[in-house]
């Protein structure tokens, strides 16, 4: 559920073989306007079009997102408004809020070595954690402030009210997620793997519905920066959640997603860990392999403990109990992330995540692979490993992330004449780019790589970079030679048209890096 005007695939395109996420048709018609009429509560989001947003007020909605332009209203309001919303043209996509479930399973005393093996596995017995500094939001059911790893902690930021009942209701989630990421060193239960982490805590309740979400989102991105673990997913991918996470890319938050506990029950695609740009983590086990219940996929960035977790009992100090599942897997690797960006300092989420997982520990098969992605989290070698590459104008995957109103009020800026980029093929697995080419002169693409990749121009009228409708020009030699693209402007005034690098179908690593350099002459007549 996301994307502009027109159905949008989130990946490479069909030719360079990476897999995809498929939404549906942006505008609802048929059987898709009535299942939109038939959902409890809908998500729309405009253009930002003055007049519709009027009429979705009028007609009961809320605005739910300023940064999306997005409005929560009833089901059958947004599928009535859908035609007079199209007619505006002012309706980027309309789509029912889904329920996300929370992805568990559970099968200073408890700080030992055979407890609390986790620590171990990944590092942090082997750096000192630092104090305070970039933020860890758990979006999730609330905190209890009364746990003993919680009480009386000046470094927890609440950004909504936390209706928590007990540790003995589903509501408990997210007090668990928080101390597997930050429980303090005070003598009472556990540590957490980043303790004096500044901790901010979004309650979804037990909602867990997309519109939901997306509000703890843009809590989170309101109060600055962060690392946001989503230890919940579903099997529908939904526009607005996926749009939530770009806009967090955007604004210098990580979003750090659990893999799912759905292997032995078919294994199904969970949303939002498969959207390109998100930190996917599955679960490892005390021989540091994937557990049996971890979701696998080409989307697994890495892995972390998620097996026989302690959790202290806050009602019996004497007492705790084990949990197990991806969701207390990526709060370790939510910690981790905060630590590394604290110690390391200022750089690109794109880097952040690199860090992570190029610097994984790794494990079974040789190489990347769908069970373990590139390994076990290793702290300290993400403090040591080089940074990677920085990759600008992220996120700007389709021509919806880089035009005006489309994700983004503001369009993206013109590209300059000569730069550097970074692709990968699940997570960002696509570059598009606006170029200016003054009348009367003809624009050539030259772009230099490290392996094979797919250059294509777009004229100015182009939705999206997926297909051939409105395609320029496209060049997809096999190999690492250069690919070069030419489009001449005979018109008497400036055209906007669309640069898309993609991995080309001969790629031989996951995630090249490109030098594209831009030169104009006169056209010919």
């Amino acid at each position: 559920m996301l994307a502009h005007v027109a159905a949008l695939l989130v990946s490479a395109s069909a030719a360079s073989g990476a897999s995809a996420v498929t939404f549906a048709a942006a505008v609802p018609s048929g059987k898709a306007l009535a299942q939109l009429a038939a959902s409890e509560e809908a998500l729309v989001a405009l253009t930002g079009h003055a007049r519709a947003a009027r009429l979705v007020r009028s007609r009961g909605g809320r605005l739910l997102s300023a940064r999306l332009r997005l409005w929560k209203l009833s089901g059958a309001a947004a599928a009535r408004l859908v035609p007079e919303l199209e007619r505006l043209g002012a309706l980027r996509y309309a789509e029912p809020s889904r329920r996300r479930d929370t992805l568990v399973r559970f099968t200073d005393p408890l700080s030992t070595p055979d407890l609390s093996y986790h620590l171990p596995a990944i590092g942090a017995d082997r750096s000192e954690p630092p104090g305070r500094g970039f933020p860890i939001t758990i979006l999730d059911s609330g905190i209890d402030l009364s746990h003993p790893d919680f009480a009386a902690r000046p470094d927890i930021v609440l950004l909504n009210p936390q209706l928590v009942s007990g540790p003995d209701r589903d509501d408990y989630h997210g007090t668990e997620v928080a101390s597997m990421a930050a429980a303090a060193v005070n003598g009472v239960g556990g540590e957490g793997v980043y303790p004096q982490a500044l901790v901010r805590s979004y309650d979804v309740r037990d909602e867990l519905d997309d519109d939901a979400v997306v509000a703890g989102i843009e809590a989170a991105l309101a109060a600055g920066p962060s690392v946001i673990n989503l230890s919940l997913g579903g099997t529908e991918p939904s526009r607005s959640l996926f749009e939530a996470t770009l806009l967090a890319l955007a604004a210098g938050s990580l979003v750090v997603a659990a893999s799912g506990n759905e292997l032995d029950v078919g294994n199904p695609t969970l949303y939002p860990a498969a959207f390109p740009h998100v930190l996917t983590v599955g679960a490892s086990n005390r021989q540091s392999l994937p557990t049996v219940f971890s979701s696998s996929g080409p989307t697994v960035d890495l892995t972390a403990p998620g097996e026989e977790l302690p959790f202290q009992n806050p009602r019996d100090p004497s007492n705790h109990y084990l949990l197990a599942g991806t969701s207390f897997s990526a709060p370790l690797v939510s910690a981790a992330a905060a630590w590394v960006r604290t110690v390391r300092g200022a750089m690109t989420i794109g880097q952040l995540a690199n860090l992570l997982r190029f610097s994984a520990r790794d494990v079974g098969e040789p190489g990347f692979d769908e069970r373990t992605g590139y390994g076990v989290l290793d702290i300290p070698a993400a403090l040591a490993a080089p940074l990677p590459p920085r990759d600008a104008q992220e996120p700007n995957d389709d021509v919806s992330h880089v035009v005006a109103g489309g994700l983004f009020a503001r369009a993206k800026p013109f590209v300059s004449a000569r730069f550097q980029a970074v692709l990968d093929e699940t997570e960002d697995p696509r570059d598009v780019y606006r170029v200016s080419v003054p009348a009367g002169r003809r624009l050539t693409v030259r772009v230099v790589a490290d392996d094979d990749v797919r250059v294509a121009l777009f004229g100015p009228t182009a939705r999206t970079v997926l297909g051939t409708r409105s395609r320029l020009a496209v060049a997809d030699r096999a190999g690492r030679q250069p690919e070069t693209v030419t489009s001449a402007n005979r018109t008497g005034r400036s055209l906007v048209l669309f640069l898309a690098v993609s991995p080309g179908r001969a790629r031989t690593i996951a995630n090249p890096s490109y030098r594209v350099e831009l030169t104009f002459a006169s056209a010919p007549r």
